[in-house]
């Protein structure tokens, strides 16, 4: 049987896809290459006709989604980027996104996992995790240093906060964190 010129392309972006939401709900260690591959409608060998192994997977989960979409760092005024940057921590930092780990942010629920991942797993994060400083501090005040420890600061609040409101029983406690993380995130941003 013939397949489709681009059917293995579409097959490596379903296993992309899927395998994000994957380990975003179960973590690294929550699935194995079986289930990756079910949830992506294919067989064991097309996700290993795609992927050298698990790990590989999360390098390419880790470069596809860390950061992507956050801020767009070189269309429009400062104070729009700023606004822009604010509507991101409203909606990052809300019990909407903490109720949906597969389709949500990466960082919190992959994070640990990355930190016990290979050389290369850590480069890839490591790289993702500087161009997105790099865009959050342009629109943060002070000094080039003082941006990027701002926009660390930032950062750091919104994946803890998540991280702590999922593993709190949903209520008044998780939205208390989510709140004050979210009210101090919103006060550095605002700071010129």
């Amino acid at each position: 049987m013939r397949y489709p010129p681009d059917q293995k392309k579409k097959a490596k972006e379903a296993i992309l896809q899927a395998g994000a939401r994957t380990l975003r709900t179960t973590g690294f260690n929550g699935v194995g290459i079986d289930g990756l591959a079910a949830a992506a409608g294919v067989t064991s060998g097309a996700f290993y006709s795609n992927f050298a192994n698990k790990e590989t997977l999360l390098k390419d989960v880790i470069e596809a989604f860390l950061g992507n979409p956050f801020i767009d760092a070189d269309n429009g005024s400062l104070a729009e980027r700023r606004e822009r940057l604010r509507g991101y921590l409203r909606m990052y930092i809300s019990s909407q996104h903490c109720s949906d780990p597969a389709n949500g942010c990466v960082m919190p629920t992959l994070s640990a996992d990355v930190s016990r991942s290979s050389a290369a797993v850590r480069k890839t994060y490591q790289r993702k995790m500087s161009d997105l400083i790099r865009k959050m501090s342009l629109v943060m005040g002070g000094t080039p240093s003082e941006r990027e420890g701002k926009a660390w600061t930032v950062l750091s609040l919104m994946i803890g906060a998540v991280s702590v409101a999922r593993a709190l029983p949903a209520g008044d406690s998780a939205e208390k964190v989510l709140k004050a993380a979210l009210d101090a995130a919103i006060s550095i941003v605002d700071q010129a």
